[in-house]
């Protein structure tokens, strides 16, 4: 085979393919892909794509092992990856140096979600997240700190989810199924508090005197957090 086919970048509709040669060791084949990657860098510079690996079967490290290399020499974003037998991983399981993460941007500790977190649909972010969108009722997103949601909260959402309480859960609407700060669960604010006012304001939610407050988002609030 061909030195250059060993590793083989292939642009489709849903992101990036790439097809490795079964022919090689893995730490050969490695050094084939880092070649490659270096070689394409210019044209992966912040891209974000979905990312599929075919023609050989990987192991958990393997893959990982792979996906630093594209996102240290390439700073590709990586949305998804997806495995040989096309399923769906979380990027928030792979642990890459540069923290890449499912559906999102990072900048710092920070991580960006665009889009609409629907029913039965779960995320989890290794940092602090913004949601630009919707939570809907059903839907679950996990973060190890803080989490913001730039439109309504009607799903499930854990911030501190390896157990820091000094974290904190934002939202321009916010009435979720479940909230849950660290190991502290509150539910959604009070019926009447939400019937007092036809217009829904930007509330925040943080843990004081081991329970959780959910008060008007004003510009105090940042001084317990920043």
């Amino acid at each position: 085979m061909n030195h250059d086919n060993y590793v083989i970048f292939k642009g489709t509709k849903d992101g990036l393919m790439i097809l490795l040669s079964e022919e090689l060791d893995f730490t050969t084949l490695k050094k084939h892909f880092e070649k490659k990657v270096i070689d394409a860098s210019r044209f992966f510079h912040g891209a974000k794509v979905a990312l599929t690996f075919q023609g050989r079967r990987l192991s958990e490290e393997e893959q990982q092992e792979l996906i630093e290399i594209l996102s240290e020499k390439s700073k590709l974003d990586i949305s998804f990856v997806y495995d040989s037998e096309d399923r769906k991983i979380e990027m928030s399981s792979v642990k890459s140096n540069t923290e890449a993460n499912l559906e999102q941007w990072e900048e710092g500790r920070v991580g960006f979600y665009k889009g609409t977190i629907r029913s039965g649909q779960q995320i989890e972010f290794s940092g602090s997240v913004v949601i630009v969108g919707d939570v809907n009722p059903g839907g679950q997103v996990i973060a190890e700190g803080s989490i913001i949601v730039l439109g309504g909260l009607k799903g499930m959402v854990h911030a501190g989810s390896k157990g820091n309480q000094a974290v904190f859960v934002a939202a321009l609407s916010m009435t979720p199924m479940q909230l849950r700060i660290g190991n502290i669960i509150s539910r959604s604010p009070d019926e009447e508090q939400n019937k007092s006012s036809s217009t829904p304001i930007a509330q925040i939610a943080y843990i004081h005197q081991e329970r959780i407050c959910i008060e008007p988002m004003d510009g105090k609030m940042k001084n317990l957090f920043f």
